[in-house]
């Protein structure tokens, strides 16, 4: 599905907008902190119920007010959906979910379509910590399967309670009976997660290859590393190998009162010629890599919704060069609607855009042509 109608009413910096978006590509163009960010943000909320940059959803209503209504017209070949959320943010968030004129739950809209989310910050992704990187393949796997989510909190909730079970365990043997019986919920819990990971990677991995390649002309790799040991997508396996590195590592667990082994500590290893980009790459690389991961998460996204995203890219040619930026934006000619945000007209060839002139809380259409 596409977006081909938007409606905000005192979301961010914007009292009012009403805003047609046509298909293929949308380039939205402007000075910083004009409101670009903002229109990707609302699309993306609308799509999850979740925003990509805020901690909180008070953060998203327009200052003084406490609430903030999102609208938009879906289309695609086959059907046209209307959807509306409205969203109280105090004292407490509350909101109505509307699809077609129907109240429904957060379930049925998430089920509906998928957008995926590029910003500057998600180079983070690539040079930060593994806390970051985990946070990217449970977001692409709760999406896909709201089982999986449910099962990620099972699991974190049983990490922290065997922590608290550890600590207390070193000096009251008592409580060693109460930690056999969480290691037992850790691994079972853990070793879903750890299964349908690796299954992940098997499609993300792939893609992300192909899409750098495409992109920059090199050779990436993005690899899946376990704090469990070497394991193969096979449960009774990820089991048995999970409840040995306990075992081997309950010792230093006492000393230390944390799980040292399972999902919550992997992380995924993304390399250039071997080496890490986290520590070598440069920034355009880096940047380039993060793009061939959303495109990754698009695609996989779309196998489980069975319909294209919506690519929602922020600030995206910052940094790239002229080559690497047509490359980027031949990616619009494989089907999706893609929204891009520019401080600037890009001067290379391109496809047909249609482009919006944001400033001052206003979006005005520019027309479309392609960009030279």
């Amino acid at each position: 599905m596409r977006f081909a109608y938007l409606v905000l009413r005192d979301f961010r910096n914007y009292p009012y907008l009403e805003l047609e978006i046509p298909p293929g590509a949308s380039l939205f163009v402007g000075p910083n902190a004009q409101g670009k960010t903002n229109l990707l943000e609302a699309c993306y909320y609308i799509s999850s119920l979740s925003s990509p940059r805020a901690e909180k959803e008070s953060d998203l209503a327009r200052w003084g007010t406490g609430s903030f209504s999102l609208a938009a017209r879906l289309e695609d070949p086959d059907k046209v959906a209307t959807v509306k959320v409205d969203t109280v943010v105090t004292p407490s968030v509350r909101r109505k979910i509307q699809l077609n004129d129907r109240r429904v739950d957060r379930k049925e809209l998430l089920a509906l379509f998928p957008c995926v989310y590029f910003s500057p910050d998600d180079l983070y992704i690539v040079k930060g910590g593994s806390s970051l990187r985990r946070k990217l393949i449970d977001s692409i796997l709760s999406r896909q399967d709201p089982v999986y989510a449910r099962t990620l909190q099972r699991y974190n909730d049983a990490v922290s309670r065997r922590n608290t079970a550890l600590k207390l365990a070193a000096g009251d043997p008592s409580w060693r009976r109460t930690l056999e019986t969480l290691d037992e919920l850790v691994v079972n819990l853990g070793s879903r997660l750890l299964l349908r990971r690796l299954e992940l990677m098997e499609d993300l991995s792939g893609y992300t290859q192909s899409t750098y390649k495409f992109v920059a002309n090199g050779d990436c790799s993005v690899t899946y590393t376990s704090t469990v040991g070497e394991i193969a997508p096979d449960l009774k396996q990820i089991r048995s190998r999970f409840q040995a590195r306990l075992t081997e590592l309950r010792h230093e667990e006492f000393e230390r009162g944390i799980t040292l082994s399972g999902p919550h500590r992997d992380d995924l290893e993304i390399s250039l010629n071997g080496k890490s980009f986290r520590y070598f790459g440069s920034q355009g690389q880096q940047r380039s890599v993060m793009l061939a991961l959303k495109m990754a998460e698009a695609r996989c996204l779309q196998q489980s919704f069975g319909t294209r995203p919506v690519l929602l890219l922020d600030d995206v040619f910052s940094e790239l060069d002229p080559e690497k930026k047509s490359k980027v934006l031949s990616l619009c000619d494989f089907g999706y609607q893609v929204l891009m945000t520019s401080t600037e007209l890009p001067r290379h060839t391109g496809p047909r855009f249609s482009l919006f002139r944001v400033e001052n809380n206003t979006v005005k259409p520019m027309g479309t042509g392609n960009l030279r």
